[in-house]
């Protein structure tokens, strides 16, 4: 379902298999914070149609009224995509490396979004397919070989995984060590001394995986 916020005029993709058949979801505007109306499935948002009050052709349901057993913002957080958007999430704990590497996703034209813990995280991945995740071994865990967001990545169908580029920031491994990368079951490894060069490496990375599944899905057909 396409949605247009009339406050900021976003314009946003809504998953149709999240829209109720029944409800109308009330939903804030991830720019600017209005209020949108999404659902239900088969009808329009007023929000995103533009329609007046007391419009006859207008939905019952009113925007402010929100289903309290449908939908929870909190509980799932990012749900509307940007038109032919691309979106990224940084699991670094470090605030000057994770914001070096936002700075450069942000200059690729990624949405990103910068988890604070492996539960966090999760609760995002849970709800949405990022195109990129970037995670430190060591992010919210003092064992790198139980990164939990390392374990629920290569627990994905491979449907699924390898349309996420997974770039993990390393302080002990260098930089693009393909045995690790292998080992870790992600794309490119990044150590940490190379953080002035990110930008760079994450095109890069990005670029490899998108090349390699173009010729990989040619050789299927």
């Amino acid at each position: 379902m396409n949605i247009q916020c009339e406050n900021c005029q976003g314009k946003f993709s809504f998953p149709d298999e999240k829209v109720p058949e029944n409800k109308t979801l009330t939903l804030g505007c991830p720019r600017c914070g209005n209020k949108l109306s999404v659902g239900p499935r088969g009808g329009a948002s007023a929000m995103a149609m533009g329609f007046e009050e007391g419009d006859e052709r207008k939905p019952s349901i009113s925007f402010d009224e929100k289903e309290t057993d449908s939908y929870d913002d909190d509980e799932r957080p990012f749900d509307f995509i940007e038109e032919e958007g691309v979106t990224a999430m940084v699991c670094i704990s470090d605030a000057g490396l994770s914001e070096k590497v936002r700075i450069a996703l942000d200059l690729m034209e990624y949405s990103v979004t910068q988890a604070g813990d492996t539960r966090e995280a999760l609760k995002n991945m849970r709800y949405h397919n990022y195109d990129v995740v970037v995670v430190d071994e060591m992010f919210d865990t003092k064992n790198p070989d139980v990164n939990g967001i390392l374990i629920y990545l290569n627990r994905l169908p491979m449907v699924t995984r390898r349309n996420i580029v997974v770039f993990l920031m390393s302080e002990s491994h260098r930089t693009r060590d393909e045995m690790v990368s292998f080992h870790k079951s992600v794309n490119m490894v990044v150590n940490h001394k190379d953080i002035d060069r990110i930008d760079m490496i994450l095109e890069k990375g990005v670029r490899d995986n998108d090349h390699f599944y173009r010729v990989h899905n040619e050789f299927r057909r």
